[in-house]
């Protein structure tokens, strides 16, 4: 079972804390806490991210073709795996956490289990839709894509609360083809939890000026004034001061010619990364080219996804610095 206690504002405030068995600096989310006996393999937790919820049942095994079947949303990122006690069944840890959640007034968003009917966690002869529709959606990637799909089961519970909502997206899997004892036969739970929050600080501008001295010294410049929607290349309107400086320093050096390079995290499918990096590469010549009359034989749009990382992906912090568009002189 999962023990929970609730507070006033209907907000869920369940038993947490730390066990023995649980990796270095672990600890269960307040709004979730955990399956009694279970331990905690993997831990994250970032002060600003993304996430994709699954919303409804998946078509393809191709993840272009299921966005629109999912939602994205940003806040506070916490990712735990937890490990079931052996003899513990898939859909004991799934009704624990199903029955607290709408104890406590969440607002269940999207479920399915198993593979077949119209409510699977997966399409017919895909296998386990998971491991290809959100490479990196669970933290055990291994084990998750060995999944048995006759024992998935999957849900989204959305909390309203004061201070802003929080999304839960609970992946619950029966694991049998391990190489380990640790694993073998057992069942796991994925729980993400997202607290909505606007970014908190923006990066400051580069001047056209220190954008020189920077080509100059090193043949490019990163920048990270340019702004994008989640999964979109339409530049947003605050990169306009960027973009005026871009402009500046073009008109500035006559001569100057410059590939516009796209750069992205390692969140997603690595093609689709490719396309989206080079895509918003392709929006910011156009708004140089549009805007500021800039001659477009001057711009070379390029993307190389998460190709040339700068830092690790491993937290948010090295994923936002990855996150970036290079002007490189030609």
């Amino acid at each position: 079972m999962i023990r929970i206690f609730a507070i006033t504002l209907s907000i869920l405030c369940w038993t947490v804390g730390s066990h023995a068995a649980d990796v270095e600096n672990a600890q269960d989310h307040p709004l979730t806490g955990r399956f009694e006996g279970a331990e905690i393999i993997e831990y994250s937790y970032s002060n600003f991210d993304e996430f994709q919820f699954i919303v409804e049942p998946l078509t393809s095994r191709v993840k272009k073709d299921n966005a629109k079947h999912m939602v994205t949303k940003e806040g506070k990122l916490t990712r735990i795996t937890y490990r079931a006690p052996k003899g513990t069944s898939s859909l004991a840890v799934f009704r624990a956490y199903k029955d607290a959640l709408t104890n406590n007034n969440a607002d269940i968003v999207f479920e399915c289990s198993g593979n077949s009917g119209p409510e699977s966690c997966t399409t017919q002869g895909s296998g386990n839709n998971f491991k290809y529709v959100a490479p990196g959606y669970s933290v055990f990637t291994l084990i998750f894509g060995n999944a048995q799909n006759d024992k998935t089961r999957y849900l989204v519970a959305k909390i309203s609360r004061p201070e802003g909502d929080a999304y839960v997206s609970l992946h619950v899997i029966h694991n049998a083809r391990t190489n380990s004892e640790d694993t073998s036969e057992r069942v796991f739970a994925q729980v993400d939890v997202v607290e909505e929050k606007a970014q908190e600080s923006k990066v400051v501008m580069v001047k056209a000026s220190e954008m020189a001295q920077e080509i100059d010294l090193n043949g490019k410049v990163a920048l990270y004034g340019l702004y994008f929607d989640t999964n979109k290349a339409s530049i947003k309107a605050e990169s306009k001061p960027t973009l005026d400086e871009i402009a500046k320093l073009l008109k500035d050096n006559p001569d100057l010619k410059l590939l516009v390079v796209g750069h992205s995290d390692n969140q997603g499918d690595f093609d689709y990364n490719i396309d989206l990096s080079k895509r918003r590469a392709e929006s910011v010549k156009q708004a140089l080219v549009s805007d500021y009359g800039v001659n477009a034989a001057r711009l070379k749009p390029w993307g190389v996804g998460y190709a040339a990382p700068v830092a690790s992906n491993k937290a948010e912090q090295g994923r936002a610095k990855n996150r970036r568009v290079e002007l490189v002189k030609q």
